[in-house]
Formats: structure tokens, C-alpha cells, sequence
């Protein structure tokens, strides 16, 4: 047998049968697949699941508090934070894809690796020719193609910080699911995709749901007030906050659908393609730090200026979810996800209750269970259609 044939014939099993796809809907598998990842003997998709949902909750939690809750003079720079949070994250891909980098021709295709504690995986020889290819990797032929994504996403995270100073926590965390929305309807421009009817139910009250949530945050006279006691002085101009988030989930969407557009063209590592976004994000994300800079002040002094434990901690919690995104993809499916986007709302709502004094009424409880319901059932699983291969834009935006 060639190996064209062989190379064919593997290609082949790695397709999922109907058979297979119906065991993953139905959350069983055949008995000669292989175990589930499990860690203390949890299946790691609820893992990173629950990650995932307590990082989303925990970043628009202490954002919101960090950029209200002390005086704006003393409050740091956003955009410092979106480039060190591309600079960290870059970084930590850059070293999983070193470990990830493919083994040398020498050792064989069913030869034994060498693991990270081996000699040999840090043999100066081994680590040159590693390095060699991982540059190969990053600067391809095709890696001009992230630039969009990278610089879109800069934006994006810019624009969060905008809306976190401007709204509540929960409010923010609501309304920020119109990425959903924005995601299907760039994934039916520029992937063709098919949304079932039940889909497109989903996104016409998700974005009602959105829309009551806002229209209590206008009228809601008594939690502006309470507000701008409770955080010394510091303004949230809701509206703006409105129109930050509707910015950042256009800029979210367009850059999670070209994102996955690469992807599936791509036969790159993921963690490749990560790194590349965070070197082309380097440049966009200096731009408003330079344009910032004081004549008087120097570069560092100011790019550090009241840069203290929260703003670090906004930092690290940003860098955590890409990790754990990469996760998500992996190991997760829709439905889990949409339970995920689900409990992040809830935390969010309690911690915004019990930290920050936010008025419950009836219309946000309404607009925000008409929020959870449409993401609920726009996540359930279509028959009709084949799963996607990579899901990346729902989870990364």
C-alpha cells in the first residue's frame, strides 16, 4: 500500500459517521472510542466550561470595578492593558507551540517522544531545529492574513473597557451578547452559513431581550444616583456605554468569523495562529498609547501610571480566557457553551447585586431571561446541518 493510500485511508477514519455524530448529540460514545480527558475524574470539557463561565463573570466584575470604583484621575490606561494582555498572551502561545512543534523525521512515526522533562526534548540541537521551524510557523507565507482579525480585536477590547466604565456589570454582561448575534449574521455573510428557523427565532428575541435590558438602564433614575455615590464621583453615561458594546460585538463578530475563515483554511496549529494575532495586534495596540503620550512624562512612567493590582488582575483574567478558550474548543459543544454564556450572566447579576448595589427591577430580570432562553435555544443542536468543524468565532468573540 503507498502512502497516498495510507495517508487517504486515515483521513478517512478521522471523518465522523452518522453513527458517531449521534453518540456525541446524545453525550454517549461507542465502546472502542477512546476515554474522555478527565482531571480527578471530571470530564475536562465541564472544566473548562466552568472556567470559562467564571472568567467571563470574574473580567466584567473587576473591570467594572476597576475603572468606577477609583477616581478617574487616578484610574489607568485601558489601552495599556489590551497590550499587555497581547504581549502575555502571545508569549504563552509562543511557548505551547514550541512544545507543540512536530518531532524531527529522525525519531520516527511510531517512535517514542521525548517529553518536556527529558533530555532530549531540551537538547541544544533539538531545541535550534524547533526553533527553526516555529519561526517558519509564525512568519508563513499566509500569516498577513491576521492582521484583520488582530486588529479588529484590539478595538474590541478597547471598546469593553469603554462600556465597563459606562454600564453595571450585569447590564454590560447582558447587553454583550449580542455577539451572538453578530457572529450568525457575519457567519451567514462571509462563511454561507445555514441557520435553522429556530436559530433565527433565537436572534430576533436575544436582541429584545437586549433591548429591554437598555430601556431599563435608561429610566433607572434611582441606580445612576446610587452609583455615582458609591463610586466617588465617577460618571456612567449609559448610552455611550450602549453604543461602546454594540461597537465591540460588530468588531467581535466580523473578527471571530474571519478568524475561523483562516482557520478552516489553514492547516496551521492553533496555537500558531494565535501567536501571529497577538504580533499583529502589537502595532494597533500602540497606537493609542503613543498618540496619549505627554511630552513631559517618559514612555514607561506613563505607560505605567497607576497601573496597580486590579488593573494586573484585569490583565491576567483576559489572558486566562484565551488560554481557556483554546479549551473550549477542543473539548466542548454548542449546548455547553450556551450553558456556560448562561451562568456567566447569573454571576455576573449576583455579584452586581451584592458588590455594587444594582437595583433589581422587573425589566431587567425580564430582558435578562429572555436573554438566557434565546442563547439557550440558539445553541441547540440542528439535525439538518453538519456540526461546525471548529466553532471558534462563538467561543473567541
Amino acid at each position: 500500500m503507498s502512502q497516498q493510500q495510507q495517508s487517504v485511508l486515515v483521513a478517512c477514519k478521522n471523518v465522523p459517521d452518522a453513527k458517531q455524530l449521534e453518540y456525541e448529540e446524545l453525550g454517549l460514545r461507542p465502546a472502542d472510542s477512546p476515554p474522555v480527558p478527565a482531571l480527578c475524574g471530571i470530564p475536562l470539557k465541564y472544566i473548562s466550561l466552568i472556567t470559562l463561565a467564571v472568567q467571563n463573570s470574574l473580567l466584567t466584575i473587576i473591570m467594572h470595578y476597576s475603572r468606577v470604583h477609583i477616581p478617574p484621575s487616578q484610574s489607568y490606561s485601558a489601552p495599556t492593558a489590551v497590550l499587555l494582555n497581547e504581549l502575555l498572551k502571545g508569549a504563552i502561545s509562543l511557548a505551547i507551540a514550541f512544545t507543540r512543534m512536530d518531532r524531527p523525521a529522525s525519531y520516527g512515526t511510531d517512535a517514542p517522544q521525548p517529553s518536556l522533562t527529558s533530555g532530549r526534548f531540551w537538547h541544544s540541537s533539538r531545541v535550534l531545529s524547533r526553533s527553526r521551524r516555529l519561526a517558519r510557523e509564525v512568519f508563513s507565507p499566509d500569516c498577513w492574513k491576521l492582521s484583520i482579525p488582530a486588529i479588529l480585536y484590539v478595538i474590541q477590547n478597547n471598546l469593553q473597557y469603554v462600556a465597563a466604565t459606562n454600564l453595571e456589570a450585569a447590564t454590560f454582561q447582558v447587553s454583550y451578547q449580542m455577539k451572538i448575534l453578530t457572529t450568525a449574521a457575519f457567519s451567514v455573510l462571509l462563511l454561507r452559513k445555514q441557520l435553522s428557523a429556530s436559530q433565527w427565532v433565537a436572534l430576533f428575541f436575544l436582541a429584545i431581550g437586549v433591548g429591554i435590558v437598555q430601556i431599563q438602564t435608561g429610566t433607572s433614575g434611582t441606580a445612576k444616583a446610587a452609583s455615582s455615590l458609591l463610586f466617588q464621583g465617577a460618571s456612567m453615561n449609559a448610552v455611550k456605554g450602549f453604543l461602546a458594546v454594540v461597537a465591540a460585538c460588530f468588531t467581535s463578530g466580523l473578527a471571530g468569523v474571519y478568524f475561523e475563515m483562516v482557520l478552516k483554511n489553514s492547516q496551521s496549529d492553533l496555537w500558531i495562529r494565535n501567536v501571529q494575532l497577538s504580533a499583529f495586534s502589537l502595532l494597533p495596540a500602540l497606537v493609542p498609547i503613543i498618540l496619549a503620550q505627554r511630552p513631559d512624562a517618559g514612555f514607561t512612567s506613563s505607560l505605567f501610571q497607576n497601573f496597580g493590582g486590579w488593573a494586573w488582575a484585569t490583565v491576567a483574567i483576559q489572558v486566562l480566557g484565551g488560554l481557556v478558550t483554546a479549551m473550549v474548543i477542543k473539548y466542548s459543544d454548542n449546548i455547553l457553551k450556551g450553558f456556560a454564556t448562561s451562568l456567566s450572566i447569573v454571576i455576573s447579576f449576583l455579584a452586581s447585586v451584592a458588590l455594587f448595589d444594582f437595583c433589581i427591577t422587573f425589566t431587567f430580570i425580564l430582558g435578562s431571561v429572555v436573554v438566557l432562553i434565546a442563547t439557550w435555544l440558539y445553541n441547540q443542536p440542528n439535525r439538518s446541518s453538519a456540526p461546525s468543524r471548529l466553532g471558534y468565532a462563538a467561543v473567541k468573540t
